[in-house]
């Protein structure tokens, strides 16, 4: 994940792009598999029938694998725009794009996601909660390191200036002692 700033936008983008490169090569072997079950070998006729039928199945899955491990780790971008006060979350995948649009009144704030990996370890996630409650997830990738989604929850939250409740709280405290 890598942010870029401007003056009047901020964009947080991810590209999986280790995932998408072992997904393609599992599809790629799997679909060399195939092909040669299917003909394709050169000691085609001389192959029993169940080691073709074998060939097939594994290249089958290799295919399904590979394209199924692009599918769950799309492309995610977002531009945090002042000049249109809108934020909007871009994911593009193998077969899909979407392109969600929120205004700033929408979004409460930036935060992390709290979530627990198959080994019983948390993981994070970079989201974002709107007023009615629903968190969003922004990333497609958890990590292990809490600190490294931080420092996105943190720029994100600064310059669509929107403050974590902690944040909010030390503004009016000092707004308290000003009057």
């Amino acid at each position: 994940m890598h942010a870029h700033r401007t003056e009047n936008e901020l964009v947080i983008q991810e590209t999986p792009g280790c995932l998408w490169f072992v997904g393609g090569f599992f599809a790629l072997v799997g679909a060399l598999f195939v092909y040669g079950a299917l003909g394709g070998f050169s000691n085609w006729s001389s192959v029993p029938l169940w080691q073709l039928a074998l060939c097939v199945v594994i290249g089958s899955s290799g295919v399904g694998i590979g394209f199924w491990s692009i599918h769950k780790a799309p492309i995610s971008k977002l531009i945090i725009d002042r000049i249109d006060d809108r934020i909007i979350l871009t994911r593009r995948g193998l077969f899909s794009r979407s392109k969600t649009v929120f205004s700033f009144v929408e979004v409460e704030y930036f935060c992390l996601v709290e979530d627990v990996d198959d080994e019983g370890n948390t993981i994070w996630d970079f989201g974002m909660q709107l007023l009615d409650g629903e968190i969003i997830k922004i990333t497609s990738l958890a990590t292990h390191s809490e600190q490294y989604h931080r420092n996105f929850v943190f720029a994100a939250n600064e310059f669509a200036r929107k403050h974590l409740p902690s944040a909010t709280a030390l503004h009016e405290l000092e707004n308290e002692y000003e009057n």
